[in-house]
């Protein structure tokens, strides 16, 4: 607004100084009352009337220009206002959506594990290296959380275990990290083997299946589950489906990679099982 009162005062303030040359033309030119030099004075005056009125009229477009200019950018404003409230509500929309997905999962996940008992927590922060994949939550001793207990997601995928304790926090170690290692089976044929971290594979979000027995007989795209050995870790959670499988010099499978089931690099929120029946 305050543009639009700046351009009119500038388009006003013109208009008002050629009036004033005009007038004191007028008053150089004419100090009788004569007709012959009235009709001089016209005769005069009338290309500069003329082209006072040229003037004035381009004045007035540049005023109708500046005008609705302002008000292009006022709209515009505005627009891009309803535009921000959009995307704000869109967001809200999606955040609730992925909400209750998440709760759905979860309801089928503690229907299908009534023994259960789970801790939700938030991811705080981040620690990665070259190496290492681990980060921290929201939740440590004070809410029944203890060292070794296994983290999933919603539906039950694993994406590790806590190596770090205290009142209010945990630090969680990913499947990924080079430190890792769990007992794993091939859930089509159970045979078993150890889901561990790996340098090599860890640059591509990937973890090792090693320690295959003799002539294990596995195929790209095969579920891997827990084992369930230990008694920190429920049988049959997903660990994750083989991506390569690298072969030794007579043709057995030597190892293979998994691509983890969680989406580590997306987790906002995680869930503890503080509690379980080992015997399920």
């Amino acid at each position: 607004m305050k543009n639009i009162f700046k351009k009119r005062g500038i388009a006003i303030a013109v208009v008002a100084v050629i009036i004033a040359l005009v007038s004191v033309i007028t008053l150089t030119v004419n100090p009788g009352n004569s007709d012959f030099l009235s009709s001089v004075q016209n005769t005069a005056m009338r290309p500069v009337k003329n082209m006072m009125t040229s003037l004035i009229q381009s004045l007035e477009k540049i005023y109708g220009y500046m005008y609705k200019y302002d008000q292009i950018v006022e709209e515009n404003e505005q627009l891009k206002d309803k535009v921000a409230q959009l995307e704000e509500e869109y967001r809200d929309y999606t955040a609730i959506s992925n909400e209750n997905e998440e709760l759905k999962q979860l309801l089928g996940l503690t229907d299908k594990h009534s023994d259960f008992k789970l801790a939700q927590a938030s991811i705080i922060s981040w620690t990665a290296s070259n190496w290492s994949s681990t980060f921290t939550i929201s939740k440590g001793t004070n809410a029944g959380i203890e060292l070794n207990d296994c983290v999933i997601t919603e539906n039950g995928y694993i994406i590790g275990q806590v190596t770090k304790i205290g009142k209010t926090t945990a630090t969680i170690t990913t499947l990924i990290d080079t430190s890792s290692s769990i007992g794993a089976l091939v859930y089509a044929s159970g045979e078993a083997a150890v889901a561990e971290g790996d340098y090599k594979l860890f640059q591509d979000g990937l973890l090792k299946l090693a320690y295959l027995p003799d002539g294990a007989q596995i195929a790209t795209g095969d579920t891997i589950i827990t084992s369930g050995k230990g008694g920190y870790i429920p049988q049959g959670l997903v660990i994750g489906y083989i991506e390569d499988i690298y072969s030794s010099g007579s043709g057995l499978a030597d190892y293979a990679s998994i691509k983890p089931a969680a989406d580590i690099d997306s987790l906002t929120t995680v869930y503890i099982i503080t509690d379980f029946d080992a015997n399920n």
